[in-house]
C-alpha cells in the first residue's frame, strides 16, 4: 500500500482532528500517531532476499551458561518480573481477562503466577517485585481480583483507536470500548515509562526485568540466564525453542543488514509463507520469555521502535484494523541481544 505526502499529510490532520473530539490527552495520541505514520510510511513486508540465519555470536546455548552462584544477592536485586495480562479470554469461553481461567486445581493463570513468584522469594529469600502490565480491557477486574493486600503491582498500557480497513480513520464513538484497543507487548516501554514504573525501579537498581504471557505457567525466573544478564552487560534477550508442528505460526529470528529482527507472519510476502512455516527453514520459535535491561530502555526511550503488525478484524460487519506491535520486534532496537537456545 503506498500513500503520496499529501494523502498521508491528509489522513494525519483527520487523526489530529479525531484525537482532539476524543479529548485524548497527548501522550496517548503520540503512542497511535507514531504506529499510525509508520503504518502509512513503510513497507509492511520485507525484502525476502535480504534476510540471513542469524550468527552463532548471537546465539547462547542454555546448557553452556554458568550455574547461578547462590551467593550472588546482587543478582537477585536487579531483577524485575513482569506478566502481560492484557488480554481477554474470550476465545477460550472466559468473558474477563484470560488469567482469571482456571488450569487445575481450581487454580487460575494468575493464581499459578502469583504462587509461583512467592515460592521464587521464599526459597531465595529475595524480594523480587512482580508487576501485571494489564489493558483497558483487564485493569479494573484484575486490580478487584488481587485485593488491597496481594503484593502483585500493576501499570497499564496504552489505549489506540482502531481505524476502518477502507478509510483508515478512526473508528468515532460506538457506544461502547469497541473502537479502542490495547496497541500489542511493544508497547510496554513506553507504558512503564509513562506509569512512573521504569524510574521508580532505575532508582532502586532494579534494571534486569523479565517478561512472559501470563498463560506461560513455564515461564518462570531462570538464574542462569539473569546471572549472565547481569556479568555480560546485555540489553536484550530473548529465550528461543526448536520450533515443531505446533509452532509453525510463531515469530523466529533473522539477521537483516546485521541486526537482529523478529520475523513474525505479517511481515512475510504471501509468496514465502510455506517457507516460513517450515520447521526445515525456520529452526527456532520465540517464546516471548524476554529479558531487558532497563537502563538499556531508558537510553532509547525516544527511539524504540518496532515493525508493525496489521491485525484485521472486523466490527459490526465491517473491517477494521489494529496497529500493533510486539516485545519480540524491538530487538531491533538493541545491539547487545541475545538469543538463549
Amino acid at each position: 500500500m503506498h500513500f503520496s505526502a499529501d494523502e498521508r499529510a491528509e489522513l494525519l490532520n483527520k487523526l489530529d482532528e479525531f484525537f482532539a473530539r476524543a479529548q485524548v490527552n497527548d501522550a496517548e495520541a503520540n503512542v497511535f500517531r507514531q504506529l499510525y505514520r509508520q503504518f502509512l510510511e513503510e513497507t509492511h513486508y520485507i525484502d525476502w532476499n535480504s534476510w540471513k540465519f542469524i550468527a552463532e555470536d548471537v546465539q547462547r546455548s542454555h546448557v553452556d551458561l554458568p550455574d547461578f552462584d547462590p551467593s550472588r544477592k546482587d543478582v537477585l536485586d536487579r531483577l524485575i518480573v513482569v506478566k502481560l495480562n492484557g488480554g481477554l479470554g474470550t476465545t477460550m469461553g472466559c468473558d474477563g481477562p484470560k488469567s482469571f481461567i482456571k488450569v487445575k486445581d481450581d487454580l487460575s493463570f494468575l493464581d499459578i503466577a502469583r504462587q509461583q513468584h512467592e515460592v521464587f522469594n521464599s526459597t531465595h529469600n529475595s524480594n523480587v517485585p512482580l508487576y501485571l502490565m494489564n489493558s483497558f480491557y483487564t485493569e479494573e477486574q484484575t486490580r478487584q481480583e488481587l485485593g488491597a493486600n496481594s503484593g502483585v503491582l500493576t501499570f497499564s498500557q496504552s489505549r489506540c483507536p482502531r481505524i476502518w480497513a477502507d478509510s483508515l480513520l478512526p473508528v468515532e464513538s460506538t457506544g461502547t470500548n469497541q473502537e479502542w484497543y490495547p496497541p500489542g507487548h511493544g508497547n510496554i516501554f513506553h507504558s512503564l515509562n509513562a506509569s512512573g514504573v521504569l524510574d521508580e525501579l532505575l532508582s532502586q537498581g532494579r534494571d534486569i526485568m523479565f517478561v512472559s504471557n501470563i498463560d506461560n505457567t513455564g515461564a518462570i525466573l531462570d538464574l542462569k540466564i539473569a546471572q549472565f544478564a547481569c556479568d555480560e552487560a546485555v540489553d536484550y534477550i530473548m529465550e528461543c525453542t526448536e520450533k515443531t508442528q505446533n509452532d509453525i505460526k510463531g515469530g523466529t529470528l533473522i539477521d537483516i543488514a546485521g541486526q537482529l529482527m523478529h520475523l513474525e507472519i505479517p511481515q512475510v510476502p504471501p509468496e514465502h509463507l510455506d517457507e516460513f512455516c517450515s520447521t526445515r527453514t525456520f529452526k527456532i520459535f520465540n517464546t516471548n520469555n524476554i529479558w531487558v535491561n532497563l537502563r538499556a530502555v531508558k537510553a532509547r526511550l525516544d527511539t524504540i521502535s518496532s515493525e508493525i503488525i496489521v491485525n484485521k478484524k472486523t466490527l459490526n460487519g465491517r473491517g477494521v484494523i489494529q496497529l500493533e506491535t510486539s516485545i519480540g520486534g524491538c530487538i531491533r532496537n538493541f545491539p547487545r541481544a541475545y538469543c538463549k537456545l
